[in-house]
Order: C-alpha cells, then sequence, then structure tokens
C-alpha cells in the first residue's frame, strides 16, 4: 500500500508506525496532510488511535480501512469528522486522497453506499474466520499469544523446548492456515479474535 501511494512525487511517507500506541505517542507536529490508520491494529486499536488525534486535531483528514465493512464501526466513524472509512485497498484510498481530500471530487457517499452492499463477501470473511478458529489447536493458540505479546521465534523456541526453526516451521503453517501473509498479520488476527484474552 505504502509503494502504490508513494508512487506519486507529491506524496511523503512521514510516519510509519506498527500499532496504534506507537501512533499516539509520537510527537506530531501538524505537518502531515493525512493519517492513514488501520482499524483493527494490535496494542491499541485504530479506533482509539483516531480518538486520540480528534481530542488534539479535528482538521487533518483520516482514512481508516478494514478487510471488510461493519456497520457498528461505520457508524461510530461516520460521527468522528473528517474521517473516512473504505475498504483495505491501495487503490481505494489512492482515489479518495486524490478525489476527495486534494480536490474534492471523489464521491465518497456513493463509495460507501456500493460497499456495504457487499454481504456475501462479509459472510464468506466470517465462514472463513470462523472455520480456521474452530480448525486451531491448542498449541497453535499458544503459539499466537506468544506472537501477540512480541516474543521472537528464538524466544518462543526457548519457552517450548523447541528449535527456533521449528518454531519458523509452525509460524509459517499457521500463518498459512488461516490465509494471512506475516507474523505481523497473525498478530492481528490474535486481536480481532480474542485469542489474546483467552484463559489457553
Amino acid at each position: 500500500m505504502i509503494k502504490t501511494l508513494t508512487e506519486n512525487p507529491f506524496y511523503m511517507l512521514l510516519n510509519d508506525c506498527n500499532n496504534g500506541h506507537e501512533l499516539i505517542s509520537r510527537n506530531y507536529r501538524r505537518q502531515e496532510d493525512v493519517f492513514i490508520v488501520e482499524l483493527f491494529m494490535p496494542v491499541l486499536s485504530g479506533l482509539e488511535a483516531i480518538k486520540y488525534i480528534r481530542k488534539s486535531d479535528s482538521e487533518t483528514p483520516i482514512i481508516t480501512y478494514s478487510g471488510t465493512y461493519q456497520e457498528d464501526m461505520a457508524e461510530i466513524l461516520s460521527k468522528i469528522p473528517n474521517t473516512f472509512y473504505c475498504q483495505k485497498k491501495s487503490t481505494i484510498i489512492k482515489e479518495i486522497i486524490k478525489g476527495k481530500i486534494t480536490s474534492d471530487s471523489f464521491d465518497y457517499e456513493a463509495y460507501t453506499k456500493q460497499w456495504e452492499q457487499q454481504p456475501l463477501a462479509v459472510m464468506d470473511y466470517m465462514n472463513r474466520q470462523k472455520k480456521s478458529q474452530e480448525e486451531l489447536s491448542p498449541t497453535e493458540i499458544q503459539l499466537m499469544k506468544f506472537c501477540y505479546e512480541g516474543f521472537s521465534n528464538k524466544e518462543i523456541g526457548e519457552k517450548l523446548n523447541l528449535s527456533t526453526r521449528t518454531i519458523d516451521t509452525y509460524i509459517n503453517r499457521l500463518t498459512e492456515k488461516l490465509g494471512l501473509k506475516t507474523k505481523l498479520h497473525l498478530i492481528r488476527f490474535c486481536v480481532e479474535n480474542g485469542y489474546y484474552n483467552s484463559s489457553m
């Protein structure tokens, strides 16, 4: 996404944060023209980070996104001024920046109506998540929680008396099983599905 957005020579990435806590703890000097915030970030959610930003900055546009349309989130975000909620696609975000934020020609309302009419995509996503969760073993959940807690693969191996290579393999298999790409996505999955709070 960053690569796609920064293809435009007029766009420059000022800050790249890994989670909501990092975002709000940075000292911003109103130099940003737009914030792009993932709704489900680890440690502190994107929604909480947005609320925090809006306490001191009500003007800088915020684009937030998620994999599927969520009616409850859309309702909350619609009450936060100058905040745009969209699908997780760099092309859509680029269109909003180019057409709504810089020239006010992007029809955000029409886009939102179109996006919220995708119940099949939402149902498919929910079914995949449910199936993945049902198939997770206690060991896989434990691995995911260790990742969420910030342990390196080497440290996880030491805790479980396994080699780092074995942990690498287990985590790669787990991310593939859940249809995820990286360890960071695994942490997000853990947060989104409440595993970090479970007693398992």
